[in-house]
């Protein structure tokens, strides 16, 4: 038989050996306990080496919080990713860092992880809670005590005191409890649930930032272009004037036209650098960085669009959005969730019965089992109507988040709407604005081979130029809005992220051949 003294040792281990655990956990890093422990400076200046040779991670520059915290942990789908800036940067990598480094993600991450471990915490009560305890207990107070000799009683008054130190273990199981276990549990899933669909809808809102102001950023830099070669068309216009006033064909007052022409040309240019400089600057917001360093895209310029029209209907589309869309997904899960609030609240209107049976040992003072069986019927009588406000509240709620549900579905289909309606346009102003640039460009060449035989004026040819660029621009922006408003109509139909698959039974990865349908 094993002595108190035994079974105190062997409850005492345990409980040091978790607190020494504890200890060695909270040392691992005093300002976030989950983050790995400190590096020796030995093992620091070795890394510091290593990273020196990745341009990128050596010139990017750190937030405070990053430089106190560390960089955003984003789930890692797929392999790795090169962080290099100084390298050609496609639209695919773009978004691949963005993935990685943006915040908004790393929030909805550590709300998934918050939503799983509640849902540990409400399956717990399926299982047996076992809590080992350690007593200690000393006293003192004032008494009076006797005693008797030579046939007379003395009476003395001081102190008592009195020592107890009792050891034990207990074990305690929930038996029944109306269903409220069943209802936490179902609740928290529902929640978790939500919270993966959440985390997959930001990656996707990630997508669309990053593929506007990627295109954006094209657009602009071809904007750059485009005023570049009208600038360099308003010299060549004002030397070609100034030809014409030396032999006697013009007079010296139509360059003034020319030269302020070439003026604002040299203006526009300016304009559209730093639209560029802005667009580059957002680009690299959404994807995270935080860098000065200039963005080199891999991609001169867009292609044209498809001529062919969609053969896709509008309605396929909403269709596709209300099979896919993660938002709409995780509504539905909360409304779920706010079921089983509404089944809680009226198991606590009603009759509560809770039935727990325990087990345990008492090693000090005296050793014994202990057991015992305790099943408590509650009824809420009178509580000033506590309760059935409660479950009044959570109908409202479960309607509110219903109506939610209806707003978020009226709002897709007009998002999808608009998207599929502005996609369409901008493909039919490519169509038109491609014309417009090959008449302009012939109306210019011959407005300035006019020109110079003294058959037009300067404005004429002035006026050809303005038409000019004006049809380049809109041939630039039609062919971008094209690019852009294709990606919001991915976004809007929800399949514009087929890589991450959430952590939800019978979630399904996105059908290739719907990515198929929306590439007209």
């Amino acid at each position: 038989m094993i002595r108190p003294e035994g079974m105190r040792a062997l409850l005492i281990v345990p409980i040091l050996s978790f607190g020494i655990c504890a200890v060695e956990a909270h040392a691992e890093n005093p300002l976030n306990p989950a983050e790995p422990n400190l590096k020796s400076k030995t093992e620091t200046t070795k890394s510091s080496k290593s990273e020196k040779s990745n341009v990128s991670q050596d010139r990017q520059e750190l937030t405070p919080a990053q430089q106190k915290y560390g960089l955003p942990k984003n789930p890692m789908i797929g392999g790795t990713i090169d962080l290099d800036l100084t390298k050609p940067l496609s639209l695919e990598r773009s978004i691949q860092i963005g993935l990685s480094r943006q915040n908004s993600i790393a929030i909805a991450k550590t709300q998934v992880d918050a939503a799983g471990e509640r849902v540990v915490q409400a399956r717990s009560s399926y299982l047996p809670q076992v809590t080992p305890g350690l007593q200690f207990q000393t006293s003192k107070q004032p008494g009076t005590s006797f005693s008797s000799g030579s046939g007379s009683f003395n009476q003395t008054t001081g102190y008592s005191s009195s020592e107890r130190l009792t050891e034990q273990i207990a074990a305690t199981q929930l038996i029944f409890d109306s269903g409220k276990r069943e209802a936490r549990v179902g609740q928290s899933r529902r929640n978790a649930f939500a919270a993966e669909y959440e985390l997959g809808n930001e990656r996707q809102n990630v997508i669309l930032i990053i593929t506007q102001d990627y295109y954006n950023l094209l657009r602009d830099r071809e904007l750059v272009r485009v005023q570049d070669e009208n600038a360099a068309r308003a010299a060549k216009t004002l030397e070609s004037i100034k030809a014409q006033v030396e032999v006697g064909n013009a007079a010296k007052s139509d360059t003034l036209q020319a030269e302020a022409d070439l003026a604002n040309a040299q203006v526009a240019v300016l304009q559209a650098k730093s639209d560029a400089n802005v667009a580059q600057a957002l680009l690299k917001n959404s994807m995270g960085i935080v860098s000065s360093l200039s963005l080199t895209l891999s991609d001169d310029h867009a292609s044209p669009p498809p001529p062919m029209l969609d053969t896709s209907t509008f309605d396929d589309y909403v269709r596709i959005a209300y099979q896919n869309r993660l938002d709409m997904k995780a509504q539905q899960e909360q409304i779920n969730a706010q079921g089983y609030s509404v089944k809680l609240a009226h198991i606590n209107n009603g009759v509560s019965v809770d039935a727990n049976v325990s087990e345990g040992y008492q090693l000090d003072p005296d050793s014994g089992e202990q057991r015992g069986f305790i099943v408590n019927f509650s009824y809420p009588l009178f509580d000033g109507g506590s309760t059935r406000a409660a479950v009044r509240e959570n109908k409202a709620l479960l309607e509110l988040q219903r109506r939610t549900l209806d707003q978020l579905q009226q709002s897709i289909r007009f998002n999808v709407e608009q998207s599929y309606l502005v996609r369409e346009q901008a493909r039919q102003r490519n169509t038109a604005a491609q014309k417009a640039v090959e008449a302009g460009q012939l109306n210019y060449d011959a407005a300035l081979e006019k020109q110079k035989n003294g058959l037009v004026n300067i404005l004429d040819v002035l006026n050809a130029q303005v038409q000019l660029v004006n049809a380049q621009v809109s041939l630039v922006q039609a062919i971008y809005d094209y690019y852009i408003s294709e990606a919001q109509l991915k976004r809007n139909i929800g399949i514009n992220d087929p890589v991450y698959l959430p952590r939800v039974p019978g979630s399904k990865p996105v059908s290739s051949s719907l990515i198929s349908q929306s590439k007209h």
